[in-house]
């Protein structure tokens, strides 16, 4: 057999064996040449770059090995083709190819100082985060829109799922905007960790060559390359954190989407959203079923499966190069990317359509008593009572106007004085216009003009500052994208040079 025919199982007496090549060796080379080819050509140039440049290989060689390489990337992934058990691995596919072009005694250098491990995982890994950051901005974007569109919409707020107090749709939506803030914070820190060259770490020890990992790194368009070479093949975090990230992403828009979803009942009635995100019932004609409610949850739940499989693949592993961390933590993080990618994008596009029935939640908030709060603040004022005292007098307003089947719109000044005179023993000097401006839902949220409340004016304050945020965000991402452009163009010159 040709030598390049056994390329790395001198050590073995046979081939991988069926069962073994069934079940674990052509589906992780099926699914590397799928997703690394490309990568490892881009790896084995900026090698060869560097072995030229360092002298540790002549021009000569490095011109045939660039020629060959250029051959196989011009062909793609299919030049590799079926997986060939003598050759076992994905990389050795690549090097038997290189091997039938130039010979073993050329493409043979590209092994220099270098192990399989390469940075092909983090390469695709960046290029997915970046991809999830930019669906992650469009929805920011879509959600603070909608805010500036809906900042005086009043409406009931809850808590313990009960109605809380009076605010706003622009200030709810800028509270989700405020959390994908966040998860963008996470996603910017996960793709940092994962920027990190792992070229030139050998096996675990580095290599006695006088290599130059940092021109790699900078040739690949890595922030830097990771420094210690046992953590360059040991380590997972570089997945771990993004499938975290996307996993904590994932619940925030969940939680919103089991908001949009229950406002969208006949009982709520406050939000629609449009024909193009909905779906039918083959049986009930008069359904309207907001479905992408449905996906964008269940495929949160995916995120936060993926996430677990993720951490629980390398719990319990030993720290250094494992089939764990090389490959079977790399399964659930694509999906995860593929699924959040799915997700994004089919909200944004939801709640881009949707509409919010300001009349009906105007209603709701006078009618629940979510101004009552305000009622106690203005009695305290008001009188030389404590708030604790008004707040005593308004809890016992509630009950009476509940047991006589009254909801607040209904409440007048002798009402509030009947719950005065139990509680102190005493009338308040109001009158109905006191009342009913402090439990008018309108005036309710204009008088929470705090920073960070839903007064409109604050609102449109926070609107801006979001949008600065937001603007920033966008450039920082648009920057690493740059960053990985410039080095392909660099590599794409420093190879050209080698044949000047």
């Amino acid at each position: 057999m040709p030598a390049d025919e056994n390329i790395s199982r001198e050590r073995l007496g046979a081939a991988p064996g069926d069962v073994y090549t069934e079940t674990i060796q052509e589906p992780t080379y099926e699914f590397k040449r799928e997703h690394y080819f490309y990568h490892l050509i881009e790896t084995n140039k900026a090698w060869t770059v560097m072995l030229v440049e360092t002298g540790l290989i002549d021009e000569s060689d490095g011109t045939q090995l660039l020629d060959a390489i250029a051959d196989l990337e011009a062909t793609g992934p299919e030049v590799l083709g079926e997986y060939n058990p003598q050759l076992e691995y994905f990389y050795s596919h690549m090097e038997h190819q290189l091997n039938e072009r130039i010979g073993e005694d050329v493409a043979g250098n590209i092994n220099i100082g270098r192990t399989r491990p390469e940075p092909l995982a983090r390469m695709v890994t960046r290029e997915q985060l970046l991809d999830i950051l930019e669906q992650a901005l469009s929805l920011r974007g879509t959600l603070l829109d909608l805010a500036e569109r809906e900042l005086e919409t009043v409406m009931p707020q809850w808590t313990h799922y009960q109605h809380a107090q009076v605010s706003t749709v622009g200030h709810y939506l800028l509270a989700i905007v405020d959390s994908l803030e966040r998860d963008t914070r996470r996603l910017l820190n996960a793709y940092e960790t994962v920027n990190e060259c792992t070229l030139g770490c050998g096996a675990l020890a580095g290599a006695s060559y006088d290599l130059d990992r940092q021109l790699v790194a900078d040739l690949l368009g890595f922030d830097g390359f990771k420094e210690n070479t046992i953590d360059c093949v040991g380590g997972g975090d570089h997945h771990m954190e993004p499938a975290a990230a996307m996993a904590n992403m994932m619940v925030t828009l969940s939680r919103l989407c089991q908001d949009l979803y229950t406002w969208h009942t006949w009982e709520f009635d406050f939000v629609e959203i449009g024909d193009e995100f909905s779906g039918s019932s083959s049986m009930m004609p008069q359904k309207k079923n907001p479905y992408p409610f449905e996906y964008v949850r269940a495929r949160a739940a995916h995120a936060t499966g993926y996430m677990c499989s993720v951490h629980e693949t390398l719990h319990n592993t030993n720290f250094q190069d494992i089939k764990d961390v090389e490959e079977d933590a790399v399964h659930p993080l694509f999906e995860a990317f593929e699924e959040v990618d799915r997700a994004l994008r089919l909200l944004d596009g939801t709640v881009a359509s949707a509409e919010f029935k300001a009349d009906t939640m105007l209603e709701r908030a006078a009618e629940g008593f979510a101004s009552c709060s305000e009622l106690a603040a203005k009695i305290d004022r008001q009188t030389d009572l404590t708030y604790r005292t008004a707040h005593r007098i308004v809890g016992d307003l509630v009950q009476r106007a509940l047991s006589r089947d009254l909801d607040a719109t209904a409440v007048d000044a002798e009402l509030v004085n009947e719950s005065a005179r139990e509680i102190t023993g005493e009338s308040l000097d109001i009158d109905d216009d006191f009342v009913q401006s402090a439990l008018d839902p309108k005036a309710f949220v204009e008088a929470h003009d705090v920073p960070g409340g839903p007064a409109p004016r604050e609102v449109r304050r926070m609107i801006q500052d979001r949008r600065a945020t937001l603007d920033e965000d966008r450039v920082d991402v648009a920057n690493r994208h740059e960053k990985i452009e410039d080095a392909s163009r660099e590599l794409a010159d420093r190879v050209e040079s080698i044949y000047a």
